[in-house]
Formats: structure tokens, C-alpha cells, sequence
């Protein structure tokens, strides 16, 4: 087997001191560009290839932590796949990198508090995490920035401190965040209106379930959406209901605007309303008769597709957008690579020829949030 090239290998190919060569390969000051030039062609000749994990047994220990919604109760639906992803993504580049692992998993919309699961090793509640982010002693911090428990100022303050940001789902850029990775949410949208145009008449309405306003990502595909139409003259009439938290009071209203004769097609913008539109359908008695868009692929979607309550499904990518937040995170931290600003990924149109792949998807997202956090958050 062929050794791995060293630093010392390219210090005596080019002739220089191992000091110059660190710097070089580094990319820190210190040398002049001839010299710099001279011996980044020695290592590109010789194939050095950096080795990050040897570097890091002596690097200091870094302490990252995921700071997303639990996947208790109405969460289970959404937030599984972004622990998967932060999950994955330190499973795959940080375990063996001397990377400590940390997670806070929080209730959303609702009081922020630590979930049942708080004693566990590696989880910590909201408390802790905030007593060490003042202590500086978190390196980096992927978070969830639509339900932030964290205000823009605050932290703001710990990234002066030291702490490595990234984000996801929605951005605080004045947080001081390194990056911040989200769905293309007008794209989203664009994609549910161009669906539901091509299968419907332009006499038919159309029903949006279109969540809370306030929120980065419903508002974004609302507006995809309606550019849409506008910009292909389509004539449908849209009804809308702005509702995002699962109770009977807006269960009712979807209900109530899904029984309007004149409806040929229904969508929704989120996980939880998803839920509730799928049990308006069914309820009416128009599951299957209208054309139905659902959103996120979940067991409860996955079901519902399978009867033919939803036509398709938009996965908006939770997992890839936590597994790219964290691959950043740790990209800079052990190996100074920098990604500044908005990364978006792509979303998928779910099919029933297709839903096979994401129902397998599925069911491995919530076997690895079980593993880490235990059956009791999984109702």
C-alpha cells in the first residue's frame, strides 16, 4: 500500500522549512506568493491530500450542539429529518474528529422548555445550553431559526464570543451566522401552483392552506405560489386559510372551506396543516375526488397518499438542510473552510411511482431519532 504523502514529504521535495510549507498549505500569511505558488505545486505533484483526522488528536476539542424542536407531539411530523440530517452529517465527518456532540431539543410554538428526555447523555436542556453559550464554551451551533429560542441579539453576542453559527429553515443574518441553509420556499410554491394548473380547469378553485404568515417558510411558498399564477394569467380563484396550529378550531375552518362546491384542488404549506387538510378531506368526502397537494413526507403522508387522499407530496428537504448546516459547521471549525451567507437545496415532488423510495426514508429518519433520543419522544 502506498504511504500517505506527509508534510514533511512536500517540505523536503520543495526545499523550504516544514514552517513554510505549514503556512502555505494553510493558507495563512507569513510568505511571499512566489514562494507560497512553489510549494503548492510540490504538494499538487507529490498528491498531499491534508489529514484532518491525524491533525485533530491535536487540536483542542470541539463542542458542537443541534438546537432544533423536539419530535414530541405535533412535532414528529416535520422535525425528525432535521435531526436526522445534524445526526448524519456529525456521524459521517465529526465523530472521529474529536468533535463532542451535543443536542437541545426544545418544544416549538409553544413554551420553549427542555423535552422529557433532558437526562439523557449528550442532551441538554435550554437553560444549560444558554448558561454555556454565555460561558463560551459551545465551539459551534446548528439552529433552527424559525423557532429560535434565542433572540438575533443574543446571539449575536455569543458569535462575538466565539460560538460558529449556522442556521436553518429561515435566516437571522444580523445573528452574525456563518451561514444559514433553507428550502428555495417561492420555488416551493411555484412548483404546488404549476401542479395543481396543469390538472385542473380554470373555472376550478383552489384551496390554500397557507399557515402563519409570520413564518419564513409558509410565507415564502405563499408568495411562489401566487406569483405563479400571476404570471401565467391563471384565473383560479384561491381560497385561503391562515391556521397553523393543529386544534379544532382550525381543523374547522379547513373543513368548512374544503366543502365549498366550486374547490377542485387543496394544498398547504407545512406538516401540520397537512395533517389537518387530509383529515378535512376525508371528513367531506372529497378525498380522492379533488386534487390534492400534501407537504413533507411523514407516516401520516405517506398513509395518506397510499389511499389516495393526496395526489402528490413536496418534500421541502429537512434532512439536507440540517446535514449541509452541520457539514459547514464542521468544515470550518476543523478544516477553516468557509461558506458565508444563504445555501438553499432543492425540493422533491413526491409521486405514488416514487413514494416507495421516500417511505424507506421515512422509516430510517425516525429509527435514527429513536436511537439518539429514545422511544418516549417518538407518540
Amino acid at each position: 500500500m502506498k504511504n500517505r504523502v506527509t508534510i514533511k514529504d512536500v517540505a523536503a521535495k520543495s526545499g523550504y522549512s516544514l514552517g513554510a510549507v505549514h503556512i502555505a498549505l494553510n493558507g495563512k500569511t507569513g510568505i511571499s506568493e512566489e514562494t507560497r505558488n512553489k510549494i503548492l505545486e510540490v504538494a499538487r505533484e507529490l498528491d498531499y491530500r491534508p489529514n484532518f483526522a491525524a491533525a485533530s488528536l491535536n487540536r483542542k476539542s470541539k463542542r458542537i450542539v443541534g438546537c432544533f424542536p423536539s419530535v414530541e407531539g405535533n412535532n414528529r411530523y416535520y422535525y425528525p429529518s432535521l435531526w436526522h440530517g445534524f445526526q448524519n452529517a456529525y456521524a459521517e465527518q465529526g465523530r472521529d474528529m474529536n468533535v463532542e456532540l451535543l443536542q437541545c431539543p426544545y418544544n416549538s410554538f409553544s413554551e420553549l422548555e427542555i423535552s422529557s428526555d433532558a437526562e439523557q447523555a449528550g442532551v441538554i436542556s435550554l437553560n444549560a445550553l444558554r448558561a454555556e453559550l454565555e460561558a463560551g464554551t459551545i465551539d459551534g451551533m446548528v439552529l433552527d431559526g424559525n423557532t429560535s429560542p434565542f433572540t438575533e441579539a443574543e446571539l449575536a453576542q455569543f458569535v462575538a464570543q466565539g460560538l460558529v453559527l449556522t442556521m436553518v429553515d429561515r435566516d437571522m443574518e444580523n445573528s452574525g451566522r456563518l451561514s444559514c441553509v433553507l428550502g428555495d420556499y417561492k420555488v416551493i410554491g411555484a412548483t404546488v401552483a404549476e401542479l395543481i394548473t396543469g390538472r385542473i380547469a380554470s373555472y376550478g378553485s383552489i384551496l390554500m392552506c397557507a399557515g402563519e404568515p409570520s413564518i419564513y417558510s409558509h410565507r415564502g411558498i405563499e408568495i411562489g405560489f401566487d406569483q405563479y399564477l400571476r404570471e401565467h394569467h391563471c384565473e383560479n380563484k384561491v381560497y385561503k386559510v391562515y391556521s397553523h396550529t393543529i386544534n379544532e378550531q382550525n381543523y374547522q375552518k379547513i373543513l368548512e372551506a374544503v366543502s365549498e362546491p366550486d374547490v377542485a384542488a387543496v394544498c398547504c404549506v407545512s406538516s401540520r396543516t397537512s395533517r389537518m387538510l387530509e383529515m378535512a378531506l376525508e371528513a367531506s368526502g372529497r378525498a380522492g375526488k379533488i386534487y390534492a397537494v400534501g407537504s413533507d413526507v411523514f407516516a401520516e403522508n405517506i398513509d395518506a397518499m397510499k389511499r389516495n387522499v393526496y395526489q402528490n407530496l413536496i418534500q421541502k428537504n429537512p434532512y439536507a438542510q440540517a446535514y449541509t448546516a452541520t457539514e459547514v459547521l464542521l468544515d470550518y471549525l476543523l478544516k477553516d473552510q468557509k461558506a458565508h451567507g444563504i445555501i438553499k437545496v432543492g425540493s422533491e415532488v413526491v409521486f405514488h411511482s416514487n413514494l416507495v423510495f421516500y417511505e424507506k426514508r421515512s422509516a430510517s429518519s425516525l429509527q435514527k431519532v429513536s436511537h439518539h433520543f429514545g422511544p418516549a419522544m417518538l407518540i
